[in-house]
């Protein structure tokens, strides 16, 4: 009977494309929209005769204050006089006297905010009134006016004419901590920018002393001492209730200017002479945003007229910095931390990510007009070049780098000197770190534009916005990008510093597309890098950051998670200036400065202590935010910062450098479930059982090494050993995008299924060729030949020489020539020779031709070798299993020619059967002369059949090694080399199934043209012809619809099948993507 082949299972992938598709537009997250009517509610006017406005507690402070002002009309007259600061702080001060006289204690903290009317300024100010706002509420206070912000009239003279502040107060209704420990209320008053044109230490301290002042009796102003000099008495009472401190400068900047004034105006002592007016005369400075090396914020500052010589030494200069404070009474209390500290993190960070300082070419792009954008290439070229001054003599001779550099860079603040003093001897030194800038507001965005000219401008084609004309900088971006492409061998890292994360992704989207597979890298943490619509560019980038965006629960309570790292570092100072965060000092150590010992918060246990030691953060930006990659400098200790979720921790919830995730007893778990489901599966399989139960000491001698291998697991250290030090390797995650494992694990089934199909596949055939020599009785006349280099070259020739096979055969001879051919070690043999020449072949291309890198986004040793290992194996294996295939159907191919050609060798019992199965008898023994092309037919389809099946198996394990390297687990690169690899092996694959397709069909149709010669024989016999035809029409009908192995239709051949499985996959990851 004729055989059909099964319906194509084509579909199933088109299904499966249909519902993952449809489960992707299922759990993408929708964006966050209000329900809030616009424009709904009433037009509120501004208090004014209160002196406040309406103002959310999350608003802007300054632009609440201005927008409120905008609304009123002012009733002074241009020719009244502006009354001076000590009257128009008359009410600020009225209101302190009258807390103090019911016995409360007050804090006023100065916040210097950022100014000016960019976005990138409004939105600094609304996370810091936000991070102000929450830690006073978490540290039991409450703002007294919700929904109103009250302000005082400033300098008329300046931008900004009123300053804003609000009070807060304790709590009520909850019990926070003993009273006599805090403040009862606490005064933040914003001083943006445009409020300190006179100075940041002129503009604090005549209003912090204005609003303690002694006031005369008839005028609302203070009253001034009687000596010479004619300060501002101050009033005992309120200077001993009050507390002074300020959260600033907003910037290195403004520090920097903070440092210049101090010593212009505090350089000569000023014995008895109270800067602030606090009791002791000094006041405590918070500075949660300005993370420039202290050496450098005072690096060249001229002393006071010109009297002396500016610090020209790192070393000197941070001296100078302390001084300059001391000088202007300011006492440092928490600083956000250094940035060479975090350099030194990232230069580390990089290495472990197998960037080669002095071997591969770091970029650094930086803002050039500001002071912190000008620092930060200088510090991290410090820190890279004291990196490499640890490097050997011979690694230094190989870069090209003289041994100078370890006299040099001996540390980073020699290394700062190096480039500021000695800038030609550090150019000498050709590090491979170049340094390109840029100017702030790339987008050429400007206040006060006319926003319909705005919406015009924002309708044009992009390409009209990168024209080399107007206020935009993109033109000069594209220029910076080709420069750096022209000029580089190509950059590995790329770092990119500024102030305005808006000008960072301009810089990255440009930069992406030129270098790939570049790590970028920078330094702080902003939610605006994290946001998925920004996730094509920013993916994988590295953040080096003195915090997260939370901070230990006990320190955050029930705080969202913040915006930027500065506003947690803003959150945490604020904590620490109410007294609800204390430093627990030595004994015997300093009583000043920021913090080294241990910290502790109110309402928590007394033993519950965060260590105050510089731990940097690093992360990743990862698919659904940024990946914590932080590394533990000392375990088991306590910090202010979140556990990381991979790692293990202590019963204190100290952190260690132990990984999590599986143990021993997962391992021993695992290896029972999988032996389980082994001998699950060979009892369903009726073949294997049995061979199992005939020789059940197998199953035995499996469980036994099964056992020894998890003992020796666990003796050379087990699952801790492979998890040790884990916080410098890579992290686990299928989903993040930022992990190779999941890509590793796919290679390991890739090299088992591979294996395992090599098993399946020579089973089958041997299997297949039991079956064959069974039913058409060939005897095994194929001998045990042993592998020798005759026997393989003989069968070489048979497989891959033409000239080899012309000679006529029998079937039987030609079956005998097939399974001598066609055993496993001549198999294997063959396959070597074939993967030798695959191999050298890709390896001449690839260093004579190609000669390009292999980029392995992995991270420490462990995984950057496993990825090399596993990379090979799963090539190779895939590779051999392809050949093997291609040599098993070349083979086929071979034997399919060697039949056609066969002039009988069909056993007495075959042609009995063919008679039989057709109504005939022995007596018409010589019709088997027309069943025997069926017969023909039926055997290479029985034979192909097993075959057809193996072509699948190159495809199965290639696809899963595609899918491995998707960069949605990690941002993997596709080499050409590797391309081409991939490409060859499917045309081998495509190539050895079309040549046994061809040969199958040039096999049947040499039979139809047999039986058709048959017909005509049959009708020149004269007798019985009509009867005759119809039995050889009827043959010919059973050999057309031979539809088995390889006489399958073309679209449904394997390898067609396969085809269309990866271009469903393509599609699908399209799609998806």
């Amino acid at each position: 009977m004729a055989k059909k082949q099964s319906d194509s299972k084509i579909a199933v992938a088109g299904a499966l494309t249909l519902v993952l598709a449809l489960a992707g537009a299922m759990l993408v997250k929708e964006p966050l929209r209000s329900s809030r009517p616009v424009g709904m509610g009433l037009d509120m006017r501004a208090t004014v005769e209160e002196q406040a406005v309406r103002a959310r507690l999350w608003e802007d402070p300054v632009a609440a204050v201005q927008r409120g002002l905008r609304e009123v009309k002012t009733n002074r007259s241009a020719s009244t006089p502006f009354p001076p600061l000590t009257q128009r702080l008359q009410s600020l001060r009225q209101a302190i006297t009258e807390r103090v006289k019911e016995g409360q204690r007050l804090t006023v903290l100065l916040v210097t905010t950022s100014g000016g009317p960019y976005v990138e300024s409004t939105e600094s100010r609304l996370r810091d009134r936000y991070a102000i706002g929450t830690a006073l509420g978490v540290a039991c206070y409450v703002p007294e006016q919700e929904g109103q912000l009250s302000f005082v009239e400033w300098d008329p003279q300046s931008p900004l004419s009123a300053l804003p502040y609000e009070w807060y107060r304790l709590r009520r209704t909850r019990l926070c901590d003993e009273e006599s420990s805090r403040s009862h209320s606490v005064l933040v008053v914003w001083f943006p920018d445009e409020a300190l044109g006179r100075g940041v230490l002129a503009s604090l301290t005549s209003f912090s002393q204005a609003l303690v002042c002694r006031e005369a009796e008839t005028k609302s102003e203070c009253l001034l001492t009687e000596d010479t000099r004619k300060l501002v008495r101050l009033n005992p009472q309120l200077q001993r209730a009050v507390t002074f401190k300020i959260l600033g400068p907003h910037s290195s900047s403004a520090f920097r200017a903070l440092l210049a004034e101090a010593g212009e105006s505090y350089g000569e002592p000023h014995v008895g002479i109270s800067v602030w007016p606090n009791t002791d005369g000094w006041i405590e400075l918070y500075s949660p945003w300005s993370s420039a090396m202290k050496g450098l914020l005072a690096y060249g500052l001229k002393p006071r007229s010109g009297k002396g010589s500016t610090c020209d030494s790192y070393t000197s200069c941070e001296q100078e910095f302390a001084r300059r404070l001391t000088g202007a009474n300011i006492r440092l209390t928490y600083d956000i931390g250094s940035d060479d500290q975090l350099f030194e993190s990232l230069v580390e960070e990089l290495e472990r990510r197998q960037v080669r300082l002095g071997w591969d070419a770091v970029i650094l792009i930086g803002e050039w007009d500001s002071f912190y954008g000008r620092t930060l290439p200088i510090e991290f070229r410090a820190a890279a070049c004291k990196k490499i001054a640890t490097f050997s003599e011979r690694d230094l001779m190989t870069i090209d780098v003289p041994v100078t550099i370890k006299q040099w860079c001996s540390d980073i603040p020699h290394a700062v000197d190096l480039q500021i003093r000695q800038q030609a001897d550090y150019e000498s030194l050709r590090l491979n770190v170049q340094r390109y800038s840029y100017l702030s507001g790339l987008d050429g965005e400007v206040p006060g534009e006319d926003k319909n000219k705005a919406a015009r401008a924002d309708s044009a084609k992009d390409s009209q916005r990168e024209r080399p004309e107007g206020t935009s900088q993109l033109d000069y971006v594209r220029a910076l990008v080709n420069r750096i492409h022209d000029e580089g061998e190509g950059a590995r890292a790329i770092g990119i510093f500024g102030t305005d994360p808006y000008d960072s992704l301009l810089i990255i989207k440009a930069l992406r597309p030129a270098f790939p597979h570049a790590i970028f890298f920078t330094v702080g943490l902003d939610a605006r890098h994290l946001h998925p619509s920004e996730y094509k560019w920013t993916r994988n980038m590295v953040m080096a950051s003195p915090f997260g965006l939370q901070l230990d629960g006990g320190l955050q309570r029930d705080v969202p998670p913040f915006r930027s790292s500065y506003q947690t570092s803003t959150y945490f100072a604020t904590l620490q200036a109410v007294g609800h965060v204390m430093c627990r000092r030595e004994p015997s150590g300093m009583t000043s400065g920021p913090c080294r010992t241990t910290y502790h918060a109110v309402l928590m246990p007394e033993d519950r202590v965060y260590d105050a030691g510089v731990h940097p953060r690093l992360f990743e930006v990862g698919r659904n935010g940024a990946v914590d990659l932080s590394l533990v400098t000392q375990e088991g200790i306590r910090t202010i910062h979140p556990l990381r979720p991979d790692l293990g921790y202590t019963d204190g919830y100290g952190q260690l450098r132990q990984g999590i995730g599986f143990d021993n007893a997962a391992v021993a778990a695992g290896t029972v479930v999988g032996f389980a489901l082994f001998i699950l599966m060979a009892w369903s399989n009726q073949r294997l059982w049995s061979g199992i139960v005939r020789y059940p000491r197998v199953l035995s001698i499996t469980a036994v090494v099964l056992v020894a291998l998890f003992a020796v697991f666990v003796v050379a250290g087990g699952a801790d050993a492979l998890l040790a030090g884990h916080d410098e390797g890579e992290p686990f995650s299928w989903t993040a995008g930022v992990s190779i494992w999941p890509s590793e694990l796919l290679r390991v089934v890739v090299v088992v299924l591979s294996v395992l199909l090599f098993v399946k596949g020579a089973r089958d055939l041997k299997k297949n060729s039991e079956q064959i020599d069974e039913k058409f009785q060939f005897e095994n006349t194929a001998k045990r030949q042993r592998l020798s280099p005759n026997t393989f070259w003989t069968n070489l020739q048979r497989v891959y020489h033409p000239l080899a096979s012309v000679t006529s055969m029998k079937v039987d001879q030609a079956w005998g020539r097939y399974r001598e051919a066609s055993q496993l070690s001549q198999g294997m043999a063959r396959t070597v020779l074939l993967f030798i020449l695959y191999m050298g072949a890709m390896w001449a291309i690839g260093h004579f031709v190609l000669d390009e890198e292999y980029i392995h986004p992995c991270r420490g040793s462990l995984s950057c070798n496993a990825d090399s290992f596993m990379t090979l194996a799963s090539v190779g294996i895939v590779v051999l299993l392809n050949l093997a295939v291609f040599d098993a159907v070349m083979l086929c191919r071979r034997w399919v020619g060697w039949v056609i050609s066969s002039t009988g060798g069909w056993s007495d019992r075959v042609q009995e059967e063919y008679l039989r199965n057709y109504g005939l008898g022995e007596a018409q023994s010589a019709e088997f002369e027309k069943l025997k092309y069926l017969a023909v037919v039926d055997l290479i389809a029985q034979r192909t059949e097993v075959i057809n099946r193996l072509i699948r198996y190159p495809f199965i394990t290639l696809l899963i090694m595609i899918a491995a390297r998707n960069e949605y687990f990690d941002i993997w690169n596709y080499p050409l080399l590797l391309l081409l690899s991939w490409s060859v092996n499917v045309l081998v694959a495509l190539l050895g199934a079309f040549l046994l397709y061809q040969s199958a069909s040039q096999a049947k149709a040499a039979m139809l043209a047999g039986l058709n010669r048959q017909i005509v024989q049959t009708l020149g016999i004269g007798k019985d012809h009509d009867i005759r035809v119809k039995q050889i029409q009827h043959v010919i009908s059973e050999v057309e619809d031979n539809e088995q192995g390889a006489f399958v239709p073309l679209y449904q051949q394997p390898v067609v099948e396969s085809s269309l499985y990866g271009l469903v996959a393509l599609l699908q990851y399209l799609y998806l993507s």
